[in-house]
Order: C-alpha cells, then sequence, then structure tokens
C-alpha cells in the first residue's frame, strides 16, 4: 500500500558536509509556494 509516513534523517548530511537544515519542513514547503506563486505570475 501507501507510505502513510516518511522522515529524513540527515545526519550523514551533517557528517560528510557539515551543513544542517535550519527550516523544518513545513517552513520550507510554505516559502517554495510563495517563491513559484511569485515567479511564475511575472
Amino acid at each position: 500500500g501507501d507510505v502513510q509516513d516518511t522522515f529524513a534523517d540527515v545526519e550523514s548530511l551533517v557528517k560528510d558536509v557539515g551543513y544542517r537544515p535550519t527550516i523544518d519542513v513545513a517552513e520550507g514547503v510554505r516559502r517554495f509556494v510563495d517563491w513559484y506563486k511569485s515567479y511564475y505570475r511575472q
């Protein structure tokens, strides 16, 4: 069946390149949608 939930484990990213995200997924999606709407209204 369909996957109900997924979780990203970013620890290998942090270990390999020293980058840790500072924006959660909900905020990131909101920002992307705002950008997308603004960009494609041009």
